[in-house]
């Protein structure tokens, strides 16, 4: 009898132990779907944040001019010379890798003007209806140049040798500039399937070195000043006016292709008459010897 009782207690015991340990995980689960919740939460608002922030770069009074990251130092004075004669033209300048431009023209951005790094990015954008009809020219050529901090000691001379680098930085496939370094990588290593779609992480495998992706040229520029990437891809044009980087080695165009900047007029149901009139004028002078002067100081061809 005794006995029973002790194994009816134990039983007892153990289904109360049971429903703990279920509580215990349905707590558990709750919790984990709140915090995935929340996470999930977060993000969308860091996106809807992120989304409104960019939104806001666009001034329905200027002329909204979007323009590869490279660009940036050599627009910045043509805008400052165009504004000594032109004080009321105001010109809101929004530089960044040309494939987040064309994504943002895609997604509605006001743009009155795109200067793209890359053709690519203006192929689609006139496909999708985005470009006025005519306006697209091919202005400006730049070259493909492998660079190291200036008290460098790497052993790379060059792409022949870049994988004895311990790292590299790079642009992501998605701009330009990562595009053209991947074209040149995989027609200086033919055998290791490199292509301009791949990631940064195949790239680590193929070459087998330490890959750093940068969502633009400059951001790649300053992970080499910063050395995180032993040796990195950027355009000749940014090391303009740079002391702390060297020119490793200019990498030939039959590995890395033309290098062309096209720029458009972009169409912008928002501008009105005078804005968009304003708009063709600017775009004309970017197309100007007095402009040309100014690119070709920052190293444009």
């Amino acid at each position: 009898m005794r006995l029973k009782n002790i194994c009816k207690v134990l039983g007892v015991v153990a289904a109360l132990t049971l429903v703990g340990c279920g509580g215990q995980k349905a707590t558990e689960t709750t919790a984990s779907e709140t915090t995935t919740t929340a996470e999930s939460k977060a993000e969308e608002t860091k996106a809807s944040e992120e989304t409104t922030k960019a939104e806001n770069t666009a001034d329905a009074s200027a002329i909204n001019v979007f323009a590869a990251a490279s660009l940036k130092g050599a627009m910045e004075e043509i805008i400052a010379e165009y504004n000594k004669a032109n004080p009321d033209v105001k010109i809101a300048l929004n530089t960044d890798s040309s494939g987040k431009l064309q994504t943002q023209i895609e997604e509605g951005f006001a743009c009155d003007i795109f200067f793209s790094a890359g053709k690519k990015q203006m192929e689609k954008l006139k496909e999708g209806g985005f470009i006025k009809e005519g306006t697209d020219v091919d202005l400006l050529h730049n070259k493909l140049c492998i660079v190291a901090p200036k008290d460098s000691d790497t052993k790379v001379t060059g792409i022949a040798n870049i994988k004895d680098a311990k790292s590299i930085s790079i642009g992501e496939s998605s701009v330009p500039a990562g595009a053209y370094a991947r074209e040149a990588l995989s027609k200086a290593y033919p055998d290791l399937g490199i292509s301009k779609e791949s990631t940064g992480a195949e790239l680590q495998d193929k070459l087998g070195l330490e890959v750093i992706e940068n969502s633009n040229v400059t951001k790649t520029l300053l992970s080499v000043v910063e050395g995180f990437g032993e040796v990195g891809f950027v355009y000749v044009t940014d090391t303009y006016g740079k002391d702390d980087v060297k020119i490793i080695e200019k990498v030939d165009e039959s590995l890395s292709g033309k290098i062309t900047y096209p720029i458009a007029r972009v169409n912008n149901d928002e501008a009105d008459e005078k804005i968009s009139a304003e708009a063709d004028k600017f775009y004309d002078y970017l197309k100007s010897d007095d402009a040309k002067k100014v690119f070709e100081k920052y190293l444009y061809e």
